[in-house]
């Protein structure tokens, strides 16, 4: 696992990247960027959860990395969006959504903390492994459902019409979504639910 240092050294510097295209008014720049920041994370975490799958590591442990990549990806969210929007861009929806990812972020963090210590102890809660699969299961089918909305609503062409200025939280949005989805589906896939 990659150190929390380098963790937090690559979501500043992708935030960077993000404010920074936002600042200089390049929304596809900010696109690809958002893009290429959910992939790694994504990509990343599930090499991961591949790695300690062929490793034989517990169940606790295998369930904790996927949170803590859950969360990082809604950490990176709930401060690309307070970043952007109370420096650089207007937008009076910002804050509820980042309250929202900062909650989720925090949630999983958590979650991934309480596992970690489960495994490290040899325990497995029953519960808390069927509490995470069925919180997963939703966060998969939201953020499917987020996609699609963003999709048919037109919200990724935004930045077309300058009196928008929610393009760059609909780039967070759609690719934070993205990886969260496939965070999701791996964990599901890789996961045998006990009977």
């Amino acid at each position: 696992m990659a150190s929390l240092f380098i963790w937090m050294l690559g979501i500043s510097l992708g935030i960077a990247i993000l404010v920074i295209s936002a600042a200089i008014g390049q929304p596809l720049l900010h696109m690809a960027a958002a893009a290429l920041i959910s992939i790694v994370i994504a990509l990343i975490a599930i090499r991961e959860n591949h790695d300690l799958h062929a490793a034989g590591a517990s169940t606790p442990k295998i369930a904790a990395s996927t949170a803590r990549h859950m969360g990082f990806v809604w950490v990176w969210g709930a401060l690309s969006l307070l970043v952007t929007y109370f420096f650089i861009l207007k937008w009076h929806e910002w804050f509820h959504f980042f309250l929202a990812f900062a909650v989720a972020g925090a949630l999983c963090l958590f979650i991934a903390s309480t596992l970690e210590r489960d495994a490290v102890t040899g325990k497995e809660d029953p519960t808390m492994m069927k509490v995470a699969r069925y919180l997963t299961i939703a966060q998969l089918v939201g953020m499917v459902i987020t996609v699609i909305g963003l999709l048919v609503d037109g919200k990724m062409t935004r930045y077309l019409t300058p009196r928008f200025t929610d393009w760059a939280a609909n780039n967070i949005f759609f690719f934070g979504a993205v990886a969260l989805a496939a965070l999701s589906a791996n964990s599901l896939m890789t996961s045998k639910p006990k009977s």
